[in-house]
């Protein structure tokens, strides 16, 4: 008679039979505990005790290998939980049996431990041991039923190798070959999986050029459409096709390709459709001037590039459910890699606005991004932040030391001419505050003018320091600012668009005095346009609705008193904006993952609202900004960036924003 288990001995049983599984009274009293059914099993013979060691190193091949007996190590399991180690003990015991060549006895075990538990039912490889011994048994019908439920799982080799065998004994020649070229594929010094790969295009008389039929997508309905692809680039895990096709397809229409070594993978991006009158001139067709059309899709399930073979492209219209084949076939491994994000980012923001041009509203451009893609493309651009942040040069233009410590550090991020910032600093240098200038300088050719403009007022007093971080490339506002902040000394810090300029000198003075007084809340003051109409007293969130159905909700930022609308203030505008440095650097800065500008004020000032910081607009302080004048974007930049950081700060806050009274600003 065997003892139950009480729960306290449980996980050090379990334990003992991780590291023991023929341990056959161990066995019995686990099936005790479990439920009273013995999961019979009796001990391995010695000779086939030494396959695998309890590292989970494979066992060396035998001078005649069979790839069907080389079976994947033991190990792998790190800190397993309770309910993992009985299947984990499970599966070595299974194993040794069928090393054995024992596999009635392999099979028997695995069904009675099974009908006695209902824990890990689902372990891909304990399906993998027992399809493995059904096939060895002759049952291999079952064991394609056991195992082709994991084939989705298939981070292991072993399972599309194990359903290679399965098929090729079916009789399945395609099927099999493609399951060795998936086990190739995920772990690419697989031998015997090149080995079965080749066996099967002989004996089962499939050839190596027949991959892309076998894989060819299925489409609906209809004949495949006439694409050119004029551009096609990939970076990191986001590939852009840029191209013209015969047919229109309404914007937001969906572009796929399908993995052939990994059925139910596809890459999915999303398109735009725009005038091409370079196209209708070129072929005389007018019907062509709507066909143009870009697609960034996301790759990110494809981990292997050069294996892929020929793709079709796939587009999927919206609003219906056909699925209709192209002409365009690409191999992704031939698609050019850009290695710099600046030069992919230009051709992806730059065809956007191509699409917004040529007539289309924002809203339909925009359905060139899914979440997932405009998801991918803010993470390429936080990565190339990263990678670039410490690429810059400091001049420090000012010749005598300060006497102390500047009491704010003022931050100016430029991108094209400076020469809009000289107000501004007409009155800083003005101010008589002990401070600190630093301009962050995004546009490098015009290093040397803006060199030239600061350099006049270097030492026009003391208790002033300027310097110059000169950037190579640009990295947005968000990065700008934050790049300013790592080189300020200041104990305050005031962010300041290079258009603004105060009403007077004492408005610098009250708008430092405040946020160094009340250095737990983000404060800035009133913006009037230059002819003195009200342009905003702070901003807020507004919805815009759509009539299209799924469509994903959006959020835009509204300066409240603009155009004498009246809401609740939620955040104040990165173009003024004041606190204490040991503030800003608890929020963490400015969010790196916007895409150059637009949203990032939005971004931090709802992250500090979520820890109950405060954000103080102030009306007794007047600034004036000649709005537009401060920078020029080049052209993929200009009225792209405000739209794309839309949908990446709506996906992002959508719940905190949705649980908000918001106005809605204007139907789409």
């Amino acid at each position: 008679m065997t003892l139950p288990v009480n729960s306290l001995d449980r996980k050090s049983l379990q334990i003992k039979l991780l590291h023991n599984p023929e341990s056959q009274s161990d066995w019995d009293r686990l099936a005790a505990y479990a439920g009273g059914h013995r999961a019979t099993g009796r001990p391995a013979d010695p000779a086939s005790e030494g396959d695998t060691d309890i590292a989970g190193k494979p066992s060396p091949p035998s001078a005649d290998p069979d790839p069907s007996s080389q079976l994947p190590p033991t190990g792998g399991f790190v800190e397993p939980g309770i309910e993992q180690l009985s299947s984990e003990a499970l599966f070595r015991r299974a194993k040794q049996l069928v090393d054995g060549e024992r596999f009635a006895e392999a099979i028997e075990l695995t069904n009675c431990w099974l009908a006695a538990t209902t824990e890990d039912t689902a372990d891909p490889m304990l399906a993998f041991i027992r399809a493995h011994a059904h096939r060895q048994s002759g049952r291999t019908e079952e064991a394609l039923e056991i195992l082709r439920p994991f084939r989705d799982q298939a981070s292991n080799p072993w399972i599309p190798f194990e359903l290679g065998l399965i098929h090729k004994a079916l009789g399945q020649a395609e099927e099999a070959y493609l399951c060795f070229r998936e086990a190739k594929g995920l772990q690419p010094d697989f031998t015997w999986a090149s080995i079965e790969a080749s066996r099967t295009t002989v004996d089962g008389n499939v050839p190596l050029g027949r991959l892309d039929a076998i894989t060819a997508q299925a489409c609906d309905t209809g004949a495949p459409v006439d694409v050119h692809l004029d551009r096609s680039l990939r970076c990191g895990s986001l590939l852009l096709l840029i191209g013209w096709c015969r047919e229109a397809f309404p914007s937001g229409s969906l572009f796929r390709l399908s993995d052939p070594l990994m059925p139910g993978a596809h890459a999915v991006g999303s398109g735009t459709f725009y005038h091409r009158p370079d196209v209708c001139q070129a072929l005389a067709l007018p019907e062509h001037q709507r066909h143009g059309f870009a697609t960034l899709i996301d790759c990110s399930g494809f981990r292997r590039w050069s294996e892929l073979g020929r793709l079709v492209l796939i587009v999927e219209p919206e609003g219906e459910d056909k699925v209709r084949p192209t002409s365009a076939e690409l191999c992704l491994a031939e698609v050019p890699e850009e290695t710099s994000a600046p030069r992919f980012f230009e051709a992806a923001l730059g065809v956007f606005r191509v699409s917004i041009d040529s007539g289309n509203r924002w809203p339909d451009s925009l359905r060139l991004f899914t979440p997932q893609t405009v998801m991918e493309a803010s993470g390429l651009f936080a990565r190339h932040v990263a990678a670039e942040r410490n690429d810059v040069e400091v001049h420090w233009l000012t010749r005598t030391p300060l006497a102390r410590p500047p009491l704010a550090s003022v931050i100016f991020v430029q991108l094209g001419s400076f020469l809009a910032a000289k107000p501004a600093i007409l009155q800083l240098a003005k101010c008589g505050l002990p401070l600190e200038l630093i301009v962050v300088n995004n546009s490098p050719e015009l290093f040397s003018e803006t060199f030239h403009i600061l350099d006049r007022f270097a030492d026009i007093r003391s208790g002033l320091r300027i310097g110059i971080l000169n950037r190579a490339t640009n990295l947005g506002f968000s990065a700008g600012c934050n790049l300013g902040a790592a080189h300020a000394t200041g104990e305050c810090l005031l962010f300041h668009n290079n258009d603004l300029f105060a009403d007077s000198v004492a408005d610098y003075h009250q708008l430092i005095r405040r946020a160094m007084s009340e250095p737990n809340a983000i404060h800035s003051a009133f913006q009037y346009f230059t002819d003195g109409t009200l342009m905003q007293e702070g901003l807020t969130a507004t919805r815009l609705t759509t009539a299209k159905a799924g469509a994903i909700p959006l959020f835009n930022g509204f300066s409240v008193g603009r155009n004498q609308t009246r809401a609740d203030v939620i955040a104040c505008s990165g173009s003024l904006m004041a606190m204490s440095a040991p503030l800003f650097h608890h929020l963490g800065g400015f969010s790196e993952e916007i895409i150059y500008a637009h949203f990032e004020d939005f971004d931090l000032c709802l992250r500090a609202r979520q820890e109950g910081i405060p954000v103080r607009v102030w009306d007794d302080i007047k600034f004036y900004h000649a709005e537009g004048t401060g920078s020029v974007a080049p052209y993929h930049l200009s009225g792209t960036t405000s739209h794309v950081n839309r949908l990446l700060f709506s996906l992002k806050w959508r719940r905190e924003l949705e649980a908000m009274d918001l106005p809605v600003e204007y139907s789409l």
